[in-house]
This record gives C-alpha cells, sequence and structure tokens, in this order.
C-alpha cells in the first residue's frame, strides 16, 4: 500500500504542473483536429425512411409537420 501511495502521490505532483502548463500555453489547440471532440447534428432521415421510429417518435411528429 505504501508503494501504491508512494507513486500516486508522485503521480499528482508530475501531473499537476504538466496539466497547468498545458491549459496556460493551450497547447491542445496543437492536437490534430480528428482527436478533438466534434459537435453532435441532429439526424435527417430521407423521405423513404419517414416510417422508421427514432426514441419512440417518427421524425415528422417530433419536429411538426413541414412541408
Amino acid at each position: 500500500m505504501d508503494l501504491f501511495l508512494g507513486y500516486f502521490i508522485w503521480g499528482l505532483i508530475l501531473a499537476v504542473p504538466v496539466a497547468w502548463v498545458v491549459w496556460h500555453f493551450r497547447l491542445l489547440r496543437l492536437l490534430p483536429r480528428w482527436r478533438l471532440p466534434r459537435a453532435r447534428r441532429a439526424v435527417r432521415l430521407p423521405p423513404q425512411l419517414q416510417p422508421v421510429v427514432i426514441r419512440g417518435r417518427r421524425w415528422r411528429e417530433a419536429r411538426g409537420e413541414r412541408e
């Protein structure tokens, strides 16, 4: 247990300054785009799939008839 706590404490001692440097200098912006989380977009189905039920409601019923 002492070994685990020793490594845990040293991990915190080393990780906190590294995390601060990454945050302070905004180094995450240097990551490639594919590593960043994407914004979620609503799924729009083609008219052929109108009867398909998504999350218990049809798409047209959830959004309202708009044609």
